[in-house]
């Protein structure tokens, strides 16, 4: 075919965004915020009846965990007043049995509502609030919303609320219990509101989400999550906000779109390939942000959210106001770190909350790091390898040259010797990408030929080996410290976030220039990187459930995670949108 350009048709221009640092609407907290959260476990001396974290809980032990963490925490009641109406939304994902660990545990619910009777101010009102998107009620079966795909059943009853429901009855406390994806049967849109993305987000996906009256309306809105892992890395209190989008307007598992002309396209669109849920998580989260978060972390999910991935017993309960600071415990608690969970740094950017353990203080009888369970994470080459791999550096210096050698001079020194400056020669200011995909293109404009360079410093708490994981679509080098670490003259291949480790490195302690290297003959120039640690040959007995790490299947089960304390700037010091600390 005369004139058929083969690389202009590999890959489509980019869907990233990139916008200087310094037109980012929002810069995180203010530098005099701080935060506490607090963190119960069944084997505190608290407790009437102390168990081991592996051990089977009862209806009253739950509840009184939940009870404990909030007289632990002390800062609920300030939020309660008479007549408020109080709306508690929990995890219902699936239809799944108690105890499963895919869906918060009603028990945890229960001592939340019994602690509020017993210390709030009286005459509350409670409403549990959730839009499921993996079931749909049986009362909607013979409806248009009934599309197909999604399990029918009553999911509350299944997952032990109805029971819940019926023990608070019996001493006289009266709970609601609403299927948010609707209003009735007989008017499924009753109550069912547009709302617009608050105009401070940066990057929002969709401008404005429909949400059901009572979560929008609520006087106190308490987040009640299950701790897992997922997709997304983890999900816990700012996932959670998903379900909160109603399923009248989305469809089946929220993915398709309601039945009706005119209505919105599903969420999650050209997911993983773009970082929409990442984007739908924070825009939801802050068109109804929580009062307050209580997290089940009694029997958790690891290797995914489902009802079939393997459950994992913690028997923990966290409380806080700061659902970005309980989520960075979380990620902690579960052996990873919480500067690889994407949208957690983006809420953390926009001010939701803190990821800085020197702004939020612990408390409880025992520490996060003496409370941690590795748990397995998704398994690499599903779902673009977005819950595998954690999260690029996204703030750059960038700078554009013509050329098209990558072994090629570009400055008047050798690549080796370049410490980037903003604004000087050629560079930029700070650069902030809107994904873990690095496109050069998304700034520059598309083109099918130049070199690219991208440039930070690097931070590295200790001294020690590292596993570089980065992908990029053509030709690439890197240098950190005045060494070049990687090198490859690859063809163009199509871009995929990284599946696993592309070599082992070597870092120095202290703060050091990292510059990557790209060349361009496509209609992209992406790529992605990251610095993981080198997990031990053993974890730490009754710290995983696949300890042995010398199997390479189970090694792979835990990699990925980001070196703990290694922490990227695009200036010599931290700064800007770096304010947060990265763990």
């Amino acid at each position: 075919m005369v004139g058929f350009d083969l690389a202009s048709t590999l890959q489509a221009p980019s869907h990233v965004e990139a916008i200087p640092v310094s037109q980012l609407k929002d810069d995180g907290v203010s530098p005099d915020y701080t935060t506490k959260i607090a963190l119960m476990r069944s084997d505190d001396s608290a407790l009437d009846n102390p168990v081991a974290l592996d051990q089977e809980l009862g209806t009253e032990q739950i509840a009184q965990l939940a009870y404990r963490v909030l007289d632990l925490h002390g800062e609920l009641d300030d939020l309660l007043f008479p007549g408020a109406n109080v709306v508690i939304k929990p995890n219902i994902v699936e239809l799944a049995p108690l105890e499963n660990g895919v869906n918060t545990d009603p028990r945890v619910i229960e001592g939340l509502i019994l602690w509020m009777e017993d210390n709030g101010p009286g005459d509350l009102n409670y409403t549990v609030a959730e839009a499921a998107g993996g079931w749909l009620s049986s009362t909607m079966r013979n409806t248009i919303f009934n599309t197909g795909g999604a399990a029918m059943g009553d999911g509350l009853a299944l997952a032990g609320y109805k029971a819940m429901q019926q023990r608070l009855a019996a001493k006289g406390i009266d709970v609601i219990l609403l299927d948010a994806n609707f209003g009735t049967p007989d008017e499924p849109l009753q109550g069912i509101r547009l709302v617009q993305t608050p105009d401070w987000i940066d990057f929002p996906e969709y401008p404005s989400y429909w949400v059901h009256e009572a979560i929008l309306d609520a006087d106190v809105l308490i987040n009640v999550p299950v701790m897992k892992i997922h997709n997304t890395n983890i999900t816990v209190c700012l996932k959670n906000y998903i379900g909160i989008a109603a399923g009248a307007k989305y469809g089946t598992y929220k993915g398709i779109g309601g039945p009706a002309p005119g209505d919105p396209p599903g969420l999650h669109q050209n997911y993983p390939e773009q970082n929409s849920v990442e984007r739908e998580i924070v825009d939801l989260a802050s068109i109804a942000p929580p009062d307050y978060c209580l997290i089940d972390a009694t029997i958790c999910k690891e290797r995914a959210k489902n009802a079939n991935s393997p459950s994992v017993r913690r028997n923990m309960v966290l409380a806080g106001t700061d659902m970005v600071a309980l989520d960075s415990a979380c990620a902690l608690l579960m052996g990873l770190n919480p500067g690889d969970v994407s949208h957690l740094c983006t809420a953390a950017r926009e001010g939701f909350g803190t990821m800085d353990f020197d702004k939020i203080e612990v408390l409880g009888e025992h520490s996060i790091e003496e409370s941690i369970y590795y748990f397995e994470r998704n398994k690499y080459n599903t779902n673009g390898n977005r819950g595998h791999y954690g999260t690029s550096n996204r703030v750059w210096l960038v700078n554009k040259f013509d050329g098209s050698d990558i072994d090629g001079q570009y400055f008047d020194i050798a690549d080796k010797d370049v410490i980037a400056s903003p604004q000087q020669n050629g560079w930029t200011e700070p650069i902030y990408f809107s994904d873990d995909i690095i496109d050069f293109e998304s700034y520059y404009g598309a083109s099918d030929s130049g070199v690219y360079y991208a440039f930070c410093w690097l931070t590295v708490p200790l001294e020690q080996d590292a596993e570089l994981w980065i992908t990029h679509d053509e030709a690439c080098s890197v240098w950190i410290d005045g060494e070049q670490v990687y090198h490859n003259d690859s063809s163009y291949k199509k871009f995929e976030l990284p599946g696993g480790p592309t070599q082992k490195i070597h870092l120095k302690a202290g703060r050091q220039p990292l510059l990557v290297k790209l060349l361009d003959r496509s209609r992209t120039a992406p790529f992605s990187l990251n610095l993981c640690r080198i997990l031990p040959t053993h974890l730490p007995n009754g710290q995983a459930t696949y300890p042995d790490l010398r199997s390479s299947s189970n090694y792979r089960k835990y990699e990925g995670t980001r070196v703990l304390g290694l922490q990227f700037s695009s200036v010599g010091q931290q700064s800007g949108v770096h304010q947060w600390k990265a763990y």
